[in-house]
């Protein structure tokens, strides 16, 4: 009987669902934004695994400093800065290279003879210093490169800059007056020897680059001609109003080749210039108020009997030097070589107490002598000495308070403004040259 009421209870069991107390639960029914998610991403360093090695010791290169500017700095003087190379490594550090880029105003100074050809090794804490220095030619903005190659591993190349701007001293005006119209007596004196012909040729038919400055100028100027052997003049005196002058000093300065072998051109100079000479005092060629400019010109040396200093001198007093000047000038073999002429020492003597130029007669260039003879002469119109020594390129002219563009140029050997013939300003004129300068550097 107990058995049978078992078995009913197991029928009805199987047959109903069973309720615990929960009820079913729908997830969709569930607004999306009841549901919250949140996710913590934690950054874990690597494991760092403890080998109980010491670091690995390398090579290390430290320059400083690491760029240099040398701010404004005077033209032409010179500044510098030290570049210290140093191994801050465990390693011995080997420079390999050194080399430096930039204009010729920065220029790199190592001390070799010191420090010894590169590659240097530098052990740990040892330096080398080596220096830029700073030399501006021009004003304008500078900058250069110093670059140190090393068997630094992490930094085997280091570069390092350096920048300057050169500025003048300062700004400097000089002013003149053009002096009333120039007066000049030149007096040539022609080798007329048997080995003459070629020079003289060449100097005729360069002859107008004498003539035309001379003309276009200006000026009011004598011009005689006599030989090496002879103080009588050869033809009449060349003045600006000469018919044909060139022709006419073309004629004069061919002198022919039959002259003496005993070439005086000092003493013949002297004689004509002389009271009672062909050019001296009392003739119409002579103005005590003119320059007086002599040129000779010969393949051989002077052979007067007297000092050169005596002819010089008798020359330089000829006429009133408070009035006028004198120079003399040479054509003639270089001493105290030539590649074509004897040696003329004596007018290389003459030429230095004479205060003129010397010429090479060997020249194949004769025009340039002949032009250069001719400003010489003029240089009381065509030069103006500046009072300071002026950076080139900020030359400005005014005449008469215009610029004046063209028509000169500036001369290194006078350290003044030169004038072309042609553009000679007229008389009474107002010049002013402005410039910037060089100075004295500051010690």
């Amino acid at each position: 009987m107990l058995w049978g009421k078992i078995l009913v209870l197991s029928v009805l069991l199987a047959g109903c669902r069973i309720e615990y107390g929960f009820e079913s639960i729908n997830k969709e029914a569930i607004p999306p934004s009841t549901v919250t998610t949140t996710e913590t991403i934690v950054d874990t360093p690597p494991l760092q695994l403890d080998t109980g090695q010491p670091p690995v010791p390398t090579a290390e290169i430290e320059v400083t400093p690491t760029s240099h500017s040398f701010g404004d700095c005077l033209l032409e003087c010179e500044v510098t800065t030290i570049i210290e190379i140093s191994s801050v490594g465990q390693l011995d550090l080997t420079i390999d290279k050194l080399t430096y880029s930039g204009p010729g105003d920065l220029v790199l100074d190592v001390n070799y003879m010191k420090y010894g050809g590169l590659p240097w090794t530098l052990p740990p804490g040892a330096s080398i210093p080596v220096t830029v220095s700073y030399f501006p030619g021009a004003e304008s903005y500078h900058l250069g490169y110093l670059t140190v190659e090393s068997n630094d591993v992490t930094d085997p190349t280091v570069i390092v800059g350096q920048e300057g701007s050169g500025i003048r001293h300062g700004d400097a005006v000089d002013e003149f007056t053009q002096e009333e119209q120039l007066k000049m007596d030149v007096l040539f004196v022609i080798d007329n020897s048997c080995s003459m012909g070629d020079e003289q040729a060449a100097l005729a038919l360069n002859s107008d680059l004498f003539i035309t400055p001379l003309s276009t100028s200006g000026a009011d100027f004598h011009i005689g001609t006599i030989t090496t052997d002879s103080a009588a003049f050869r033809g009449p005196i060349i003045t600006p109003t000469t018919p044909d002058i060139i022709a006419e000093f073309q004629d004069q300065i061919v002198a022919g080749i039959m002259g003496s072998a005993t070439e005086k051109g000092l003493e013949m100079a002297n004689n004509a210039t002389q009271p009672g000479g062909a050019a001296g005092p009392g003739g119409s060629f002579f103005r005590d108020d003119a320059n007086l400019v002599v040129v000779i010109v010969s393949d051989e040396d002077d052979m007067s009997p007297n000092p050169v200093i005596d002819y010089v001198s008798d020359m330089t007093m000829t006429k009133d030097p408070t009035i006028s000047t004198f120079s003399l000038h040479s054509v003639a073999g270089t001493y105290p070589s030539s590649t074509c002429a004897y040696p003329a020492e004596r007018y290389d003597e003459a030429v230095m107490l004479g205060g003129g130029q010397f010429f090479d007669i060997c020249t194949t260039d004769w025009g340039y002598q002949v032009e250069q003879i001719a400003n010489d002469s003029l240089s009381s119109v065509l030069y103006y000495p500046l009072s300071e020594d002026p950076v080139v390129d900020s030359i400005e002219v005014f005449v008469d308070g215009a610029p004046v563009l063209s028509g000169w140029s500036y001369s290194y050997i006078d350290n003044a403004v030169v004038f072309e013939a042609a553009s000679v300003p007229p008389v009474g004129s107002d010049i002013r040259i402005e410039y910037g300068f060089y100075g004295e550097c500051p010690t």
